[in-house]
């Protein structure tokens, strides 16, 4: 058989034309997991009807509204940590703040956690799927909590999760035309709020809180206290005293107790009004907008 130069070069095209079709040798890498971290509540949820508390700018830094984080990625499916970072500062200023967790971690399907806004791992289970809101029986600090479920694979591999914040904050002010002699200083009570949460979000056990603040002599003063939500409506009590700061255990003056609501991410106010010559507080809470006289309500004695 005889051949042509044409169908010779045919011969010698069909192998170079199916080399160069096949799959690269050399594959890259998969990309990381790749976290990013937003905040959801950068300000309490009532707080443009609360003169007493500010607005904070929507556009501030990362840093500004959580200051430090801890996270912690596990299996979905076994539980196992597969990387946790201690608690560290959160730098610079950026409105979102990235992890790049290690490439070392497999496709797979995880549950991370992230805690904010804490000044050590005290109040941090050993597991880090739990917190103790007021520890001690103090007021805590102001913590924020993010949980997610995370698939990472060849086509997911970026997640943004949001972060909550866990607790809200009591607002009580005090005013008086002439202060009564020896006061300055209060001392609060609180009894009848959640005592820790879960990465679910869920709410447990009961705690009581005590509070103190001392002030310079003024016809008004604010005091803020950041407290875990109430057990139910209407379920927390409030017993307040106003002190002397040189012996702060013998109470000068004890207004009636309240009951009052607290709740996540929500501002509860209150207003202490001293009628000198009646020589009581008339007090009212900050309910629908508008202000509802609440002293005079009954309290069962415990």
């Amino acid at each position: 058989m005889k051949f042509t130069i044409s169908d010779i070069a045919y011969f010698i095209l069909i192998p170079a034309a199916v080399s160069t079709s096949c799959i690269r040798d050399e594959i890259e890498d998969c990309p990381p997991l790749q976290i990013n971290i937003a905040v959801k509540d950068k300000n309490y949820f009532n707080v443009d009807n609360v003169e007493l508390e500010q607005r904070r700018s929507d556009d501030l830094a990362f840093r500004e509204y959580v200051p430090t984080l801890l996270y912690v990625l596990r299996d979905l499916d076994t539980g196992a940590v597969v990387e946790e970072s201690g608690l560290f500062d959160v730098d610079g200023d950026s409105k979102l703040l990235t992890i790049d967790l290690c490439p070392c971690i497999p496709h797979g399907r995880y549950v991370l956690t992230v805690w904010g806004g804490m000044s050590s791992h005290d109040a941090i289970s050993d597991d880090g799927l739990s917190l103790t809101l007021n520890p001690n029986g103090l007021e805590g600090e102001d913590i924020y909590m993010a949980n997610d479920t995370i698939l990472y694979d060849a086509w997911h591999n970026n997640h943004t999760v949001e972060m909550e914040r866990t607790k809200g904050k009591l607002i009580i002010e005090k005013r008086w035309e002439r202060m009564p002699d020896g006061i300055n200083g209060s001392r609060k009570e609180i009894k009848g709020i959640y005592a820790n949460m879960n990465n679910a979000f869920t709410y447990a056990g009961t705690t009581d809180v005590m509070a103190t603040h001392i002030w310079e002599p003024s016809q008004s003063v604010v005091t803020k206290t950041v407290l875990s939500p109430s057990l139910e409506e209407n379920g927390t009590r409030l017993h307040l005293d106003f002190i002397n700061e040189a012996a702060p255990s013998t109470p000068l003056l004890t207004p009636k107790d309240v009951k009052i609501t607290m709740k996540r991410n929500e501002l509860t106010v209150l207003r202490y009004v001293w009628d000198d010559d009646r020589q009581e507080f008339s007090i009212y809470a900050l309910l629908n907008n508008s202000w509802t006289i609440i002293s005079q309500m009954d309290i069962e004695e415990e």
